[in-house]
């Protein structure tokens, strides 16, 4: 089972870019005794930009002395969700049980949905939850990557024989839905494609950023680029005097150091200028 990805939590848990939320008012328990079973939530979203998702599904009980064991079904399910174990199983003196949804072969703007239902009897005994909850819906979904406009990138950190920085235009910006999160499309391979030297073994990584409410751009600290053999390293929390973000407008200016080996260098800069789209009416 492939549980390296999955979320833990009942109600809200991030892990880096993946998500998990169990919406809704949750079932409320009123009394001792027999065995009765309920969701968690009446929905289950989950999140993500990998190619595939586990989300947990939370189940409980009313009566926990003795052990128990039920089981779900799963109807109205899309291609690329699953439910990895239909069965319930409550311990003696264990009140809660977790099953696990899977999405698999996600592609941007995918969205995965199933729902599960539990056995009537079991949410219709006896002293229950006074709001028990049968059915659950889970979806999955990878957000769509959305065209944000073009820009000009000019990188001054590498450049041509001469050391001169060298420019590329209409180098493509997408959004990814639903967040502050842009990324330039491979804007190294846009400018060094044509070189004879550099071209076909240039980097073709995206370069990703946020957008603040004021206009200007944040990096996350990492590393970018591979500008042969010397890496693009963006470290804002320990170098905030040589990684930063200028902007004067849609004009931003990204500094940042070069990594060779254990080696810092200075010097690593470009300079892109958006042209964003025209806002929808």
């Amino acid at each position: 089972m492939k549980l390296g990805k999955y979320i833990l939590g009942l109600a809200l848990v991030a892990a880096g870019l993946t998500s998990c939320d169990q919406d809704n008012v949750g079932a409320t328990f009123n009394g001792p005794a027999m065995p009765n079973i309920s969701f968690a939530s009446e929905v289950v979203n989950g999140e993500t930009e990998d190619e595939s998702l586990i989300v947990p599904v939370v189940i409980s009980r009313t009566y926990s002395t003795e052990d128990y064991t039920t089981t779900v079904t799963m109807t109205d399910a899309t291609p690329n969700i699953s439910l990895m174990s239909n069965e319930v199983i409550f311990p003696a003196g264990v009140e809660k049980d977790t099953l696990y949804v899977e999405a698999t072969d996600l592609d941007w703007g995918d969205v995965e949905t199933c729902t599960l239902k539990l056995v009537e009897a079991d949410v219709n005994s006896a002293n229950k939850f006074d709001s028990p909850i049968q059915e659950v819906t889970v979806s999955i979904k990878k957000p769509k990557l959305l065209p944000a406009g073009t820009c000009t990138f000019t990188d001054y950190t590498w450049g041509d024989d001469d050391g001169n920085p060298m420019t590329a235009y209409e180098v493509p910006i997408i959004n990814i839905e639903g967040s502050n999160r842009y990324r330039i499309i491979s804007p190294l391979y846009y400018v060094y494609k044509d070189d004879p030297v550099n071209g076909p073994t240039v980097d073709k990584s995206n370069f990703e950023f946020h957008l603040l409410d004021d206009g200007g751009a944040k990096v996350d600290d990492g590393i970018y680029f591979d500008y042969w053999g010397y890496l693009a390293y963006y470290d804002a929390t320990n170098y905030g005097g040589y990684c930063f973000v200028g902007n004067d407008g849609d004009t931003y200016d990204v500094n940042f150091l070069l990594l060779s080996g254990t080696s810092l260098y200075t010097g690593g800069r470009f300079v892109f200028v958006w042209d964003k789209p025209e806002p929808a009416e």
